[in-house]
């Protein structure tokens, strides 16, 4: 059984926070208060994007444990990746905070745009504070425009919020439907009452075409995409190239992947995607010695000058060789 508080005064006293309750005014600085958010931003999508460069630790367990192994080896392929599915978490959930508070900032900021510094410094309230996280039980304040200031929830009840991208693991995917001896369709469900559309058409020896058309909950159309995949053999080098077009037709990235064989053995590879102006936006290397069989993987990004820069390099020993054995 538990032992009761000998310390209830001492307890209360320390665990009060009255503060939350209102409190007297405080100071705001518009411009930093901006600022802040800015950065908060800044460092969501920075944590977005980098997160992508971990990819391999997920990855490379499956590989290095595939087909029949010992059952002390499973365990390990089980442990690593379940490491980096925490890992993942974490990394999205420490960017969602970021941005969650990088739009309450905004709020503040905004909800004294109409004031001048002076006038808001002896305005501001906590109130404030708490509606920008999302507090119901506070006034909205006076000063913030009518189109700010909803959540996702209330974007959610109203039918305004934006239908999940294209890619995004929100959709219930359907089956897939042979429309034609050439062409597949696929239908997903979106959260809100949102549908996307996945139509491929695969002609004998020709061009792969893949349509990608998001619909609102209204039946309107949101956006819409296309990909065409060619794949050409030279020798011993494969190269297969994916463009994709906007809505309105234009070319909005290439996407080359290039292979070399020795036999049936790869000894180089490099996938590269540049965007409508022909820029690098991202370059993928890998390179196998042909003694060794070891590999080496490098991951390149344009840095803030827009020269690449190497981001991430994983290097793979050759398989063991040896009888499998049962676990």
């Amino acid at each position: 059984m538990g032992t009761e508080n000998p310390y209830p005064e001492q307890t209360s006293a320390n665990a009060a926070a009255p503060w939350l309750r209102g409190g007297p005014a405080i100071a705001v600085d518009l411009d930093g208060l901006r600022e802040y958010a800015r950065l908060l931003a800044s460092q969501q999508a920075d944590i977005s994007a980098r997160s992508g460069y971990l990819a391999p630790l997920g990855e490379m367990p499956v590989r290095a444990f595939s087909g029949d192994v010992l059952g002390e080896a499973d365990a390990v392929r089980a442990g690593l990746q379940a490491n980096a599915a925490e890992l993942s978490t974490y990394l999205g959930k420490l960017a969602e905070s970021l941005g969650n508070v990088a739009n309450a900032a905004q709020t503040i900021a905004e909800s004294y745009r109409s004031s001048d510094a002076a006038s808001a410094a002896s305005l501001a309230s906590l109130d404030d504070v708490l509606f920008a996280f999302g507090d119901k039980t506070v006034p909205r304040p006076a000063g913030l425009p009518d189109e700010l200031g909803a959540t996702y929830l209330d974007q959610q009840m109203a039918g305004t919020a934006a239908p999940p991208a294209a890619d995004s693991a929100l959709w219930q995917d359907g089956p897939v439907t042979a429309v034609s001896a050439y062409q597949t369709l696929q239908i997903s469900n979106g959260p809100n009452g949102e549908r996307r559309e996945v139509s491929t058409v695969t002609p004998p020896g020709g061009v792969a075409t893949t349509t990608t058309t998001i619909f609102g909950r209204g039946g309107e159309t949101i956006s819409a995409s296309t990909t065409r995949t060619s794949s050409r053999f030279d020798g011993p080098v494969r190269t297969t190239t994916v463009e994709t077009f906007g809505t309105d037709g234009t070319l909005t990235a290439t996407t080359k992947t290039t292979i070399s064989y020795d036999g049936p053995n790869i000894t180089e590879q490099s996938t590269e995607t540049v965007d409508a102006e022909g820029r690098t936006t991202s370059l993928t290397t890998e390179k196998v010695d042909p003694v060794t069989r070891e590999s080496t993987t490098s991951t390149y990004r344009p840095g803030e000058s827009g020269v690449l820069e190497e981001t991430n390099r994983v290097t793979t020993g050759t398989r063991t060789s040896g009888p499998l054995a049962n676990g």
